[in-house]
């Protein structure tokens, strides 16, 4: 195979100063002094894969992941902390909206201007000046200051001269993003020419729908780390459910997730009441991402059965009618009042199973009530009762804990 990017390791710290300077004159003399205390943070860490000709490869992730930052040092744009990366061949890069146009120039002359940055003849740029014209839809605005232009214009321009013939390697980083429907259509048909011409794409977009149809690959980034690198018709799909449902750890949604036979349970905290409420299913959360206006995720706060194991009891969730406060039941005899008719509370069959004693490995979890608060808090160990007690001695407990993997 022929490697045209292979990276090794790579990884890139940046800083920031964490003292704000009242002046430029403050920071130089704090900073000959030694005085200037910055943040170290990992854009990209320990990062390695390779892509051989002919291959169109999507990069996705979370923002902040740090997909433009590695696209940043495939092109050349800033260098690693440590590792390598190297790239072998002509590089078309359309990293950010703008780059190598001059807003004082006009399309036209820009058309030269971008080109020879990008590598191309001049006589090449002459010869093929009528059909980058045609492509951007410019029609005579291209003898306008691109200052003038829209974002959308711009993004037009930008595209046609990088794309006038077919590079080695093309770099996109969102360009899809920006520009009528009709015209994103153009835009990805050209690079579909342009992969069937053997060359390779790194394309970097927050529309799992263009990664899937342009690529064959897809690598997902996740606090610059890799995820996983593979086929995008596995890896676009798990990223997608990931995105939407953050809170929950990735090994959910990597082939073969967590083994043990648990699944996570979520603790939203109502915004306005303070009421928590133990999540179990997916499609519920995803219901309650919705309105994140009114709850916030706590995360995983532990991880229990969702079928029967030797040892375990039922976990019930119970929903006042009056108040839409949530209680929790532990087993059947738990259970029991809240499922007479008219009891004032609705089941809302979300169970999951806890151990009903103490096993090793794991830890308790407290059913806190309070006379002045409608609706139950999870305490989930020791220390987390202990603080809940601390703060407010009229919380007492609601019956037995239970114990849960953490």
């Amino acid at each position: 195979m022929d490697t045209l990017i292979e990276a090794n390791h790579v990884s890139l710290r940046f800083s920031a100063p964490t003292d704000k300077k009242g002046s430029l004159k403050k920071w130089v003399l704090d900073a000959v002094r030694g005085r200037v205390r910055s943040r170290h943070f990992l854009a990209l860490d320990d990062v390695s894969f390779r892509i051989e000709r002919g291959e169109a490869v999507g990069l996705v992730g979370r923002n902040g992941a740090g997909k433009s930052t590695l696209l940043k040092l495939v092109t050349g744009i800033v260098e690693p902390t440590s590792g390598s990366i190297s790239v072998r061949g002509q590089v078309a890069p359309l990293l950010a909206l703008g780059n190598g146009l001059d807003p004082r120039l006009t399309g036209r002359e820009n058309i030269y201007l971008n080109g020879a940055i990008l590598g191309y003849e001049k006589a090449y740029l002459r010869a093929h000046e009528a059909d980058i014209i045609e492509f951007s839809e410019l029609g005579d605005f291209i003898d306008a200051p691109v200052r003038t232009y829209s974002s959308g214009m711009t993004m037009r321009l930008a595209f046609s001269i990088a794309t006038a013939a077919s590079p080695e390697i093309l770099i996109l980083d969102e360009v899809l993003a920006v520009g009528d429907a009709a015209f994103q259509a153009k835009c990805r048909a050209r690079i579909g020419e342009i992969i069937e011409d053997g060359a390779t794409v790194f394309f970097v977009s927050h529309s799992i729908h263009d990664v899937q149809e342009l690529c064959s690959r897809a690598i997902w980034l996740e606090k610059g780390r890799v995820v996983w690198d593979g086929p995008v018709e596995e890896v676009c799909p798990a990223f997608g459910q990931f995105a939407a449902l953050p809170f929950l750890p990735i090994a959910e949604f990597l082939p073969g997730g967590i083994r043990d036979g648990t699944v996570p349970i979520v603790r939203f905290r109502n915004k306005r009441n303070g009421r928590h409420l133990l999540v179990v299913r997916r499609e519920e959360m995803k219901n309650i991402v919705t309105k994140l206006s009114e709850w916030e995720s706590e995360g995983v706060a532990f991880r229990a059965f969702p079928e029967p194991r030797p040892g375990t009891v039922p976990l019930f969730r119970f929903c006042s009618l009056r108040d839409s406060s949530h209680v929790f039941a532990l087993g059947d005899a738990e259970a029991a009042p809240f499922l007479v008719p008219d009891s004032g509370w609705k089941d809302e069959k979300t169970t999951c199973h806890a151990f009903g004693a103490p096993t090793p490995g794991t830890t308790p979890v407290f059913r806190l009530r309070s006379p002045d608060l409608p609706g139950c808090r999870i305490a989930v160990g020791e220390a987390e009762r202990d603080a809940i007690l601390a703060s407010d001695p009229s919380f007492v407990p609601a019956g037995e804990p239970f114990f849960v993997q953490p």
